[in-house]
């Protein structure tokens, strides 16, 4: 894990918001709510209060939009059952054991249990 990508989870966990560089976690204290934007594109959302976790890449299929949502979804669910990964350029999702393709531009729920 990138170290921008430890303090955006750091940020998350103290329920703060914080940017550097491209990356930005908005934390809304009346809802709950924390969104990670990259480069202004919101690409995820954890609610703190129902323990849910959206992810999105806006379209974008890159490195560091994979990086950023992989390390997400590692922090919030078992990363070795869950994920992000991409194989013949086309990006795939495995969410608790089930591999489906991931619908880019398109919001990807994990319900956390």
């Amino acid at each position: 894990m990138r170290k921008i990508e430890r303090e955006m989870i750091q940020a998350i966990i103290d329920q703060r918001s914080w940017s550097k560089a491209n990356t930005r976690v908005y934390y809304d204290k009346e809802s709950g709510l924390s969104q990670v934007f990259l480069h202004g594109h919101n690409i995820a959302e954890y609610g703190h209060k129902d323990m849910g976790l959206n992810v999105n890449n806006c379209g974008y299929e890159t490195n560091t939009t994979k990086s950023r949502l992989n390390s997400l979804i590692n922090f919030v669910l078992d990363g070795t059952k869950n994920g992000i990964f991409q194989k013949n350029w086309e990006w795939f999702v495995t969410n608790n054991g089930v591999t489906e393709s991931f619908p880019s531009g398109y919001w990807y729920c994990f319900d956390v249990v």
